[in-house]
């Protein structure tokens, strides 16, 4: 990873209140759930019973889509909230922080799984019961059970929040010599080219001990440690990147080589799981360390790709940009019922796949913008998901 100003010894500068372009990036890691929840009803052969519905128009190409997304959407996720937690514990203090992220994160999360999953319960069953290929049974919101469902990530993100705030007070108070020394190292090695290497070599350790071929996701309150590992190493690097004083402008070169970097070596990983996927990891020991490898590389490739682009290209206000960043927390809290229940409604029209999958997405993209825009931004809802009420404009009138 190449140089930036922020790193060459000097006091670690303040970050602006606002970076457009990160917003932007978390907003559009957001929406992308809503595509790729909507693409799995037209994956071929997602037999497991991870997904209720399979559109008789399945195609290899939604697969693929699926996996790419998976690959970089929440490791950038984690990364951007990693920064913003820094940003906030060092602007707030800790408890503030605290109290502030069980305000944002917390309360919207029990309140959105308790309304959200006897709908997705609902459009489950009707899902499963209209799915033109037969599907082998297994665990889903239907089934009973405790299951935070999309909601797991922001689980996983309060306990992150919470255990690198508290340590981070810990030290402090306890060490501070100690806190000021580990500063320095940790700024001093994310200014190293090699620094790249490092980062995948930690998330291969990471992804090695997962029990799928993939980054796996769990929806439990006591998620595996290997997956708050997996997850907090790229949350870690976004609040080091804050402390370190930069706020990820030093990617902006070659961005579109790293992205291009990301695809290659997703595309190796590809060929070299694929294979193997309907064995068990344990079976197949040097497949699956290589093929983490490989999907760690891809990671790290994507995550600081996109990070350069948006820091790049979108970095000035833009009131669309911003409206969509304020929308895209209820959007993505609220979709999942409806790209569960909307392929199966055009399960009888034997029109080409992709324009099933577009009007499915398009719908329920439409309807979660409506509503935020109609019942959620000016009310109390909206100042829980964004801070405070923001007037029922549309976006060309909105202020930045």
């Amino acid at each position: 990873m190449p140089r930036d100003s922020a790193v060459t010894g000097n006091p670690p500068r303040p970050s602006p209140a606002r970076i457009h372009s990160l917003d932007a990036l978390r907003a559009v890691m957001m929406l992308l759930g809503l595509v790729l929840h909507t693409a799995l009803s037209y994956v071929p052969e997602l037999s497991s019973g991870e997904w209720p519905y399979q559109d008789r128009q399945a195609s290899d190409g939604f697969g693929w889509l699926v996996s790419l997304i998976h690959t970089f959407r929440m490791p950038a996720f984690f990364a951007v909230a990693g920064f913003f937690a820094a940003f906030l514990v060092e602007r707030r203090g800790t408890g503030a922080f605290l109290r502030h992220r069980l305000s944002r994160i917390g309360v919207p999360l029990a309140g959105g799984w308790i309304l959200l999953f006897p709908l997705t319960a609902v459009a489950w069953v009707l899902a499963a019961s209209r799915s033109g290929v037969p599907l082998a049974p297994g665990p889903g919101p239907e089934a009973g059970g405790f299951d935070l469902m999309h909601l797991w990530f922001l689980y996983q993100l309060l306990i992150l929040s919470a255990a690198a705030a508290l340590f981070r007070s810990a030290f402090l108070r306890f060490w501070p010599v100690g806190a000021r020394r580990l500063a320095d190292v940790a700024r001093k090695l994310l200014a190293r080219r090699w620094a790249f290497l490092v980062l995948v070599g930690i998330t291969a350790l990471t992804l090695a001990p997962m029990e799928a071929w993939e980054l796996e996701t769990d929806g439990t309150l006591l998620p595996p440690l290997r997956l708050l590992l997996a997850h907090g190493v790229f949350f870690i690097f976004g609040w080091l990147e804050h402390g370190r004083g930069g706020s990820f402008g030093h990617l902006r070169d070659r961005c579109l080589a790293r992205l291009g970097g990301g695809l290659f070596f997703h595309t190796l990983y590809l060929a070299v799981v694929v294979p193997y996927i309907g064995m068990a990891p344990v079976e197949a020991p040097f497949a699956h360390g290589a093929g983490m490898a490989l999907l760690a590389a891809s990671m790290w490739l994507f995550v600081l790709g996109f990070l350069g682009l948006f820091r790049r290209w979108l970095d000035a206000p833009s009131p669309g940009w911003r409206y969509l960043s304020d929308a895209s927390y209820w959007m993505y809290l609220v979709h999942l019922p409806l790209t569960v229940a909307l392929p199966p409604l055009l399960a009888g029209w034997d029109g080409p796949g992709l324009i099933k999958f577009a009007l499915a997405l398009g719908v329920a993209s439409a309807i979660t913008l409506v509503t935020y825009h109609y019942g959620v931004r000016s009310t109390w809802v909206g100042k829980r998901l964004n801070g405070r009420r923001y007037p029922r404009v549309f976006p060309r009138r909105a202020s930045t």
